[in-house]
């Protein structure tokens, strides 16, 4: 049996993984990611007593994190936090266990909020593997671009990288660009 993970923060009327999310599930039904699920009620899953398998065992990487307060909820945010693991995490970054991933949602305004840039400078500094992508987009490694920036407490330029990676991801969305995820540098 899996061990569940304790969650420490409640969805409460948030659905973004819903719609944000695309799947296979095993017993039949598919989407894309940005579309919404037929399941989806708008506040939560229609079936959820008897929802598929891969929707129990996703568990949003904001509801993991006991520190971070109803302001980084995805559908507050505009970010759906997801955490990283195993093969997903490049060998440099692996010591310091999960990474994260961060969806974004809306437009800039959510990197540019209070406490974005702190919590991935953070998180930057720790060793701990930062991702970015877009809705059904693949995620880039952002700490090869951030680190120095962490190092020399420059909030401001950090903010200003997360900002233009965030376009660049704009950019290859627009010209339909689907690079592959490299990882960081190993």
């Amino acid at each position: 049996m899996r061990d569940q993970p304790v969650l420490q923060n409640s969805c409460g009327t948030c659905a973004v993984c819903c719609t944000a999310l695309g799947f296979n599930a095993k017993e039949g039904y598919s989407k894309k990611a940005g579309e919404t699920c037929k399941h989806c009620t708008g506040t939560g899953c229609g079936i959820y007593e008897t929802r598929y398998e891969l929707c129990r065992i996703f568990h949003c990487g904001w509801r993991k994190q006991p520190l971070l307060g109803e302001e980084w909820r995805p559908d507050v945010s505009g970010v759906l936090l997801m955490e990283l693991t195993g093969e997903e995490i490049p060998e440099d970054y692996r010591a310091a266990g999960a990474g994260l991933e961060f969806m974004i949602l809306t437009d800039e305004s959510a990197i540019t909020r209070p406490g974005f840039a702190d919590y991935v400078a953070t998180l930057v500094s720790r060793k701990v593997v930062v991702y970015m992508s877009l809705v059904g987009r693949p995620k880039t490694v952002l700490n090869q671009f951030l680190e120095e920036l962490v190092a020399a407490g420059d909030m401001p330029g950090l903010t200003r990288m997360l900002v233009h990676m965030y376009k660049l991801h704009l950019e290859a969305q627009r010209m339909g660009i689907e690079a592959p995820d490299r990882g960081a540098p190993r």
